[in-house]
């Protein structure tokens, strides 16, 4: 199986998430970017030093907006993804 996917799903539903429009611009792009680096690698992120890079954001930077990134990101010790990224619309 391809673990380097040319592509990621992205729902629609983002469009009417409140949460995903509250996000800054800099927060919502490394989001987006988060989920392509996680796809390469069954939905984990790798570790700080190397996302940064990745990123092409200092650590602090990188750190700061995972913070802001919370909802959208489980925080167990891989930096899994989580499950459903994307809550459906209400």
């Amino acid at each position: 199986r391809d673990r380097r996917p040319p592509w990621i799903k992205l729902y629609r539903d983002v469009l009417d998430d409140i949460e995903w429009h509250e996000l800054d611009p800099l927060a919502s792009k490394v989001l987006v970017m988060c989920w392509l680096i996680a796809s390469e690698n069954d939905g984990n992120l790798p570790p700080a030093k190397t996302l940064a890079f990745r990123l092409r954001m200092s650590e602090k930077q990188t750190n700061e907006c995972l913070n802001k990134l919370s909802h959208w990101l489980e925080q167990d010790e891989q930096m899994r993804l989580a499950a459903c990224c994307l809550r459906p619309s209400r």
